[in-house]
């Protein structure tokens, strides 16, 4: 046998990040992560709908038409796509806990001072800030969860961060409900502020993703964290790196051996978000100025919407890795498409608020399966500006949505809302079907993530 034989054959057998991972099993400290990203999940959430929760509010104090409201609405969406474009490769380069801790920090701290607002100008420049934070949170977090937990408990535990995120926007209903009929907006805001202790947690307790510290040569500190995670001596002696220091260029993701995954990617958010988030942000302002419920009413119904959502997620949950990550997206947004069509000819506030449930319940399954399919299909050289730069397409569409059904509703052309929606939300289905490959059951090495 040859040197280079023997060398190779030593170095097949030396154990990875991602050998010792799938050997593990579940400790506190993996409870701890999860926990700690969920709540980011949900504080993520509570801050982006709660502009949208305070528009009825806004519009009566600063009398606002459907353009300027469309435009105030999309401004923290326009913030979270330049985030979603910066926090992806800052996280890639610097880690992806001091990408969490400043994210959660910065969205926390920019809303709390979005009650000093005064008008329409500041209101959006405010959010606009607040949105670049929030703009990198999601990838961030979904990605340091996947690169934490073995294949037999990944898509579940990525997709238990996605069950938290309508627990903000069932936060955001209950606090319009309770507070803003009587206080005004401004209260919800302030309540934004509570996000900033969870930076505090999470900067005491949660270790550096392991597969990141190996990807970038670290392999001393990827060892320590393993044994955080359960690891024994003998599991990580002559760990080597899974993929060493190499820099990775910036148009990484458009070269062959990506290209198809990112168009996939970054097409399914893009499209999946022209509907969802057009339809979610504007859903208080459709159900107060076009069906003309009162606030209180208008907030009943979209606390229904958020427990509806609720239930989407968790149907998410359990369905995930029974079924795969394609089927929450045909359930999800090619029935929402159809349910989408049946809303916009509904005017009985029972059979509207049932509608606006199912819509809920069904779009919920199809952008869990977004999150956690995306985390799967890079490695983890790339995967958080791959996770970031694909959810910025899809923050592109959030921005421009709400001012394009805000144009729609300016013209009292209100079905144009429902066939946007319908139309893409098929789009990202057919997008699926052409160009996703299942990960159900499947380890990051196998996927060809690893």
């Amino acid at each position: 046998m040859t040197d280079v034989e023997r060398k190779t054959i030593q170095t097949a057998t030396q154990p990875t990040v991602g050998s010792v991972i799938e050997r593990l099993t579940l400790k506190r400290v993996h409870i701890y992560i999860i926990f700690a990203a969920a709540l980011g999940f949900a504080f993520d959430s509570f801050d982006t709908y709660t502009a949208s929760y305070a528009m009825p509010s806004i519009i009566q104090e600063w009398k606002l038409d459907a353009i300027t409201i469309g435009w105030l609405t999309s401004a923290g969406f326009w913030g979270m796509m330049v985030g979603a474009f910066a926090w992806g490769p800052f996280s890639d380069k610097y880690g992806r806990r001091p990408a969490f801790i400043a994210t959660i920090l910065g969205f926390s701290c920019l809303t709390g001072l979005t009650v000093f607002a005064t008008n329409g100008y500041q209101f959006a420049v405010l959010r606009f800030l607040a949105g670049i934070c929030l703009g990198g949170m999601v990838p961030v977090d979904a990605t340091l969860v996947s690169e934490f937990i073995a294949t037999r408990y990944r898509g579940r535990f990525v997709a238990v961060l996605t069950v938290l995120w309508p627990f903000g926007m069932l936060a955001a209903a209950i606090g319009a409900l309770t507070l803003v009929p009587r206080y005004g907006w401004r209260p919800l805001f302030i309540i934004g502020v509570i996000p900033a202790f969870l930076s505090l947690w999470v900067r005491i307790g949660m270790p550096e993703s392991p597969r990141w510290l190996a990807a970038k040569g670290r392999v001393t500190e990827a060892i320590s964290v393993l044994k955080k995670l359960g690891a024994s001596d003998s599991d990580v002696q002559g760990l080597r790196s899974d993929e060493g220091e190499a820099k990775v260029p910036f148009n990484t993701l458009l070269q062959p051996e990506y290209r198809k995954r990112f168009i996939l990617t970054a097409g399914y958010y893009f499209f999946a978000y022209v509907g969802y988030f057009g339809f979610s942000v504007w859903l208080p302002s459709i159900l107060f100025t076009v069906h003309h419920l009162s606030l209180v009413k208008t907030f009943t119904f979209t606390l229904f919407a958020g427990l509806a959502s609720i239930a989407g997620r968790t149907t998410a949950f359990y369905t995930i890795e029974k079924f795969g990550r394609k089927q929450l997206f045909y359930v999800g947004f090619g029935l929402g498409g159809v349910v989408a069509l049946v809303f916009g000819t509904i005017k009985d506030p029972i059979l509207l608020l049932c509608c606006v449930c199912v819509l809920n319940w069904l779009n919920e399954q199809g952008v869990a399966g977004i999150v956690v399919w995306t985390t799967e299909l890079y490695p983890s050289k790339v995967r958080g500006t791959a996770n970031s730069w694909s959810l910025g397409a899809g923050r592109v569409a959030a921005a421009v949505s709400p001012i394009v059904f805000g144009w729609f509703f300016q013209r009292h052309m209100y079905y144009g809302v429902y066939i946007t929606m319908a139309i893409s939300f098929w789009i990202t289905c057919a997008l699926v079907f052409f160009l996703g490959i299942e990960t159900k059951g499947k380890s990051l090495e196998e996927i060809g993530a690893a």
